[in-house]
């Protein structure tokens, strides 16, 4: 029988409080569970799920990105080739006193070649950072208290197994 985990996706920037990640799609591999997403302490994603990776969810991800930009943590590869679970959504947090909400965010789960459950972030709108502060971050436009202003970049800094860094800028 399938077991259903927790796993967790921290997002770290300072003063970040994770308000939700409300699901519009998600894909798992066959026979796993799902019990969805719930936000744990201030800077992390509970993504209660099975894991096992298949080709289908790693297919479901790269369809859902489209043209947009992907990136991962602990992996060499541009795209996944099988990934244990994947959530597709509107992820909402607060940070210097304003509300951020950026929508169309990939999140998935797969395994590295290190026997890690490593994480990919993407998008279908989602850009490579070019400019500073963006520059190895790809990056989504997002609103501020309601206002289309912003932009947010998700950052695999080295290392990374479970976490990606967050920078916000308001244009």
């Amino acid at each position: 029988m399938a077991t259903e985990h927790d796993n967790y996706l921290q997002l770290s920037l300072t003063g970040i409080k994770i308000k939700s990640f409300d699901v519009i799609d998600y894909s798992i591999s066959d026979g796993q569970p799902y019990g969805g997403v719930t936000v744990s302490g201030d800077d992390k994603l509970n993504i209660k799920a099975g894991r096992h990776g298949s080709e289908k969810v790693a297919k479901w991800f790269k369809q859902i990105a489209d043209t947009g930009v992907v990136a991962a943590c602990d992996t060499f590869d541009s795209y996944p080739d099988k990934l244990n679970f994947a959530i597709y959504g509107t992820l909402t947090f607060k940070s210097a006193k304003k509300i951020w909400v950026v929508k169309n965010v990939l999140f998935a789960q797969g395994h590295s070649a290190r026997s890690r459950n490593n994480w990919w972030v993407g998008g279908p709108k989602m850009k490579g950072g070019s400019v500073k502060p963006f520059i190895g971050a790809i990056v989504s436009s997002a609103s501020i208290d309601g206002l289309p202003l912003a932009e947010v970049g998700f950052i695999a800094p080295p290392g990374c197994v479970s976490h990606f860094d967050l920078i916000t800028v308001a244009l």
